[in-house]
């Protein structure tokens, strides 16, 4: 979710948008909880902060969705007011040395910034698409890098520096989590990071490579606002299919629909609404947060 810029030309699309992102964070939260040792609460808030509660310095930082944390780092009153405590709307000056938030980025094991898309995940056609050897590439070279069509982890190029920058601010590490309506994959803002460092510094034909034998993409899409005429546009984005990124889990039990609405040209438009629905931890990511940023 976009943080720090205006509501101005959100309409329904974005409206039914924010809903599917609260889905899935409340998935997320939902799953990452008590019983396996955690806390996980929402942190970012998508709508403008006033510049003086504001302790980064600077507008460029978006802010991750949610925040995570391991019990037993906490003492009884930091995990108290984790759970009390509206993160989102705090004022960001309490998160400073000295203030009673201080310890939230000094103890977080990992922020998480959530993705979804509406895809039957397992059905995709190149879910098990495996990236090149390079023996494989120096036999046979490819002219083209085309990603594959698979449940990938996507991040926008425009977002890369704005989370780096959020990251290197508090020093808590970024992972982006991308659910679907059967699985959710997962990867780390800085392997994107660097695959970006070395595909800008690479010739064109360095740049297929990387992307052929990494399986990391970066790629034009195009964006379509379905309730507003001429909106649309493009932007480059990173594609993270299954064989690069790392399974966070199984979704089961989720109920999909269509929701109505009008735009602002009061058109009739329809949008996809996931509900419901249990998110399954796979033990290798459980593994993985147990041991990360120790």
């Amino acid at each position: 979710m976009v943080r720090g810029a205006g509501m101005r030309g959100r309409g329904m699309d974005f409206e039914h948008r924010f809903k599917t992102s609260r889905w899935a964070e409340d998935l997320l939260i939902s799953a990452l909880n008590s019983t396996l040792g955690l806390i996980t609460v929402r942190f970012g808030l998508s709508v403008v902060r006033p510049e003086s509660e504001l302790i980064y310095g600077n507008s460029i930082l978006k802010e991750p969705d949610l925040l995570i944390f391991k019990l037993a780092d906490l003492s009884g009153e930091q995990a108290r007011l984790l759970e009390s405590e509206d993160l989102e709307g705090a004022d960001r000056r309490r998160f400073e040395t000295g203030s009673d938030l201080s310890f939230v980025f000094r103890k977080a094991v990992a922020a998480i910034e959530v993705e979804f898309s509406p895809y039957k995940a397992r059905e995709m056609k190149d879910r098990d698409w495996q990236p090149r050897s390079l023996d494989a590439w120096n036999r046979r070279p490819l002219k083209h890098a085309n990603a594959p069509t698979a449940p990938n982890v996507i991040v926008k190029e425009e977002d890369l520096p704005r989370l780096t920058a959020w990251e290197q601010h508090t020093g808590v590490p970024i992972i982006v989590v991308h659910l679907f309506d059967q699985e959710a994959f997962a990867v780390l803002l800085n392997t994107l990071c660097n695959f970006n460092d070395a595909y800008e510094a690479g010739s064109s034909s360095e740049q297929i490579k990387l992307q052929v034998t990494t399986g990391i993409f970066k790629t034009l899409q195009s964006y379509d606002r379905v309730d507003a005429q001429g909106a649309g546009e493009k932007k480059w984005i990173f594609r993270v299919p299954p064989c690069a990124a790392f399974k966070v889990g199984d979704l089961a039990d989720v109920k999909v629909k269509a929701q109505l609405g009008t735009s602002t040209s009061q058109k009739y438009v329809s949008h996809i609404i996931f509900e419901e629905g249990q998110l399954k931890v796979s033990p290798q990511f459980l593994e993985f947060l147990a041991t990360y940023r120790t």
